[in-house]
């Protein structure tokens, strides 16, 4: 247990101190990623989950809160159950993952930062005789007894060396409650606020909640891949500046369920107790009378990201429109300015994309623009921009893209694919396309002036025979 003890605090120490990573490098880091996925576990609500498409809880607004001023977008990423999400990191597939406690297995693919918080495990258990509950447990009381727990949770091996217990891993709390309702399991071991978010969303009759003290793994980090090292000294300054009212804001919203108070956790256990015992028919009246509003609500939030979708995409390929792609190419001249990178920007033009309208109609010349459209997005990264400039022009921003060389060899093999044969219908249609290439800040320091002179270039590229790449000059 001191070897354990020693290690977290070495790491955190490590973590801690590094002002050896300069800001310099970390705001580098920031233009070749501007996206990190965060992954969301299935059922990890109310610390973090993903409802109506929007990614909502307490980990959401710390992250969100840490990184006001920086310039990075987080992917909110479903992983599946809390263990394949551990795998996901393990594996590269995501690049961060909230509410982690450390173990010295998980420091061997995962950096963390420092604490960023502290939540109570919790034992589940169904009461069997009348009388007050036990309000805490303590980790020898679970001596003898069949316990359930989420799969990949830290607190697993010290569950195991209970003398005369067995443990048996699910992949959910939901599916843990189901054996304890069947008696398959005596308790079931989770974090506090998740049991209660759960109680309060399918009540149990005769559900016993008490505190698990003793426990390891209470102290929360953000876990990030292990080559993410500058995305650490990014989040561990923005944990560091957290106020003691943002803390206390945090914990009013999310600790205490969106109530007008904050809860302690001996409150927070008393509301799950008396959740678990509410009057049947009072949950039927108020369920039906939430899911009207509920529906309510998804119709509203559904038409408002419609709208929202509607300003900044188009509508027949579903690009980014000239809206988004200004707002996304502004970023990246800010970002760029302070760092004194280069990036790169394209404009195209489908040669012989007239032709295919007049002899074959528009509906031919829309299913090639999809697909079209396809085939830019899957022969460029995730962080670059490809944008519908109207009818079958195309502007795609490459911010992660900081030489010539580089930018020509995109664009060459932008050339080569687009022009492979289009099956549309029973057709097979062919155009080429011409592309003029642009670095900032080479060929302009604004929007205006690089989408100018990307156009220029692509023009140049037709004049030249198209089918080809050009230069700005």
């Amino acid at each position: 247990m001191k070897r354990q003890w020693f290690l977290l605090l070495l790491i955190l120490t490590s973590a801690i101190a590094t002002p050896a990573l300069a800001t310099e490098e970390a705001n580098d880091w920031l233009v070749d990623h501007p996206q990190v996925r965060v992954g969301v576990p299935d059922d990890l609500a109310p610390l973090i989950s993903i409802s109506n498409d929007q990614a909502r809880g307490f980990d959401v607004d710390v992250l969100t809160t840490i990184t006001a001023g920086v310039p990075i977008e987080f992917a909110w990423t479903p992983c599946g159950s809390w263990s394949q999400c551990l795998v996901a990191l393990k594996n590269k597939e995501i690049d961060v993952l909230t509410s982690m406690s450390y173990s010295t297995e998980r420091a061997a693919y995962t950096s963390f930062t420092q604490r960023y918080w502290t939540m109570p495990w919790a034992t589940l258990s169904l009461a069997t005789e009348t009388g007050a509950s036990e309000r805490e447990t303590d980790v020898n009381q679970l001596r003898g007894r069949q316990i359930g727990v989420t799969e990949g949770y830290s607190v697993i091996p010290m569950l195991r060396n209970i003398e005369q217990t067995e443990v048996v891993e699910y992949r959910s709390l939901t599916d843990g409650i189901e054996a304890l309702q069947r008696s398959v399991i005596d308790v079931y071991v989770d974090s506090l606020p998740i049991v209660v978010d759960e109680l309060q969303q399918r009540p149990v009759a005769n559900a016993q909640l008490s505190v698990l003290s003793g426990a390891p793994g209470e102290d929360l980090f953000i876990g990030v891949r292990s080559d993410y090292q500058p995305l650490v000294v990014i989040l561990n300054e923005g944990i560091e500046n957290l106020t003691a009212l943002e803390r206390q804001r945090l914990r009013r919203k999310w600790y205490g369920y969106e109530l007008q108070r904050g809860w302690s956790d001996q409150e927070l256990l008393s509301l799950g107790l008396k959740v678990g015992s509410v009057v049947v028919l009072l949950i039927a009246g108020v369920a039906f009378w939430n899911s009207r509003l509920r529906r309510e609500v998804k119709l509203r939030k559904a038409a408002e990201r419609r709208i929202r979708y509607v300003a900044t995409h188009d509508e027949l390929t579903g690009l980014p429109n000239r809206n988004l792609l200004s707002d996304r190419l502004e970023q990246a001249i800010l970002q760029h300015q302070r760092s004194n990178k280069a990036f790169a920007m394209m404009f195209l033009d489908l040669d012989g994309f007239k032709i295919i309208n007049d002899d074959f109609g528009h509906e031919y010349g829309d299913e090639l623009l999809v697909q079209a459209a396809q085939r830019l997005t899957g022969l460029l990264r995730k962080s670059d921009t490809v944008c519908r400039y109207g009818g079958d022009e195309f502007v795609v921003l490459l911010p992660s893209t900081n030489n010539v060389n580089a930018a020509l060899a995109v664009a060459r093999k932008l050339v080569v694919h687009l022009a492979r044969p289009y099956k549309v219908k029973s057709q097979t249609l062919d155009v080429s396309v011409s592309i003029g290439v642009a670095m900032f800040p080479k060929h302009g320091v604004d929007e205006q002036t690089l989408l100018r002179s990307a156009d220029k270039a692509m023009y140049a590229a037709k004049a030249a025979g198209k089918n080809d790449v050009r230069m700005a000059g």
